[in-house]
């Protein structure tokens, strides 16, 4: 009556309370985990094999378009040669507007001039850039 078994490779094996308890702990929580993940869409990456049982070393995300990606980092290390001709003033006003997130407004305030000018300067400052970068 007091004796406790847990199978093991097909057989019962005879064990203390603490190992019975702490076996069907593990069982338990395995199959509350098992129950999240089918819950949650969760895919063991195990399951992916190729025809000959080997595991696959990536997954590739087809969602991501590889040329787009090359495309947009040439344009980005153009941008950056680009930004390096122009003026001081002129790369002081592109980083306040577009890396310090300065409203016209601000920027303005703090050059001393108004929105309008500003506004009128970030035309022509994009303007030269595309000049740059197409050619």
């Amino acid at each position: 009556m007091d004796k406790l078994f847990i199978p093991v490779q097909g057989c019962l094996l005879e064990v203390v309370r603490e190992q019975y308890t702490d076996f069907y702990r593990n069982k338990e929580r395995y199959r509350y985990l098992q129950k999240l993940d089918t819950k949650n869409s969760l895919l063991s990456l195990d399951g992916f094999v190729d025809d000959e049982g080997n595991t696959l070393d990536f997954i590739a995300d087809e969602a991501v378009d590889i040329t787009e990606t090359v495309i947009n980092e040439v344009m980005l290390d153009r941008l950056k040669a680009a930004l390096l001709l122009l003026s001081d003033s002129e790369q002081a006003l592109i980083k306040a507007i577009f890396f310090e997130e300065l409203s016209e407004r601000e920027v303005g305030l703090r050059l001393g001039i108004t929105q309008s000018v500003v506004n009128k300067r970030k035309a022509k400052i994009l303007a030269k850039l595309r000049k740059i970068m197409e050619s």
